[in-house]
């Protein structure tokens, strides 16, 4: 198990089952880097739908909050 790996928890694996799962060669690896970037990226995709459907999404995966508007009021 790769101690770099994003999806490593406590030293499992959170993306495959534990007992099979090999950092070396996994397609679901990510380095913590990119793993923020394509989080970045999600949530800017997320903030250019339409206010309905924003809503939706914070109501459904994100308890009502809105973190993809948390940096868009910056002073």
């Amino acid at each position: 198990m790769n101690k770099f790996c994003f999806v490593n928890h406590s030293g499992k694996c959170a993306a495959l089952d534990p007992q099979k799962a090999h950092c070396r060669g996994c397609r679901f690896f990510k380095s913590k880097a990119r793993a923020e970037a394509d989080r970045a990226h999600a949530l800017e995709l997320i903030a250019a739908k339409p206010a309905e459907r924003q809503e939706y999404i914070a109501d459904k995966y994100y308890c009502g909050t809105m973190p993809w508007k948390e940096d868009a009021c910056v002073g």
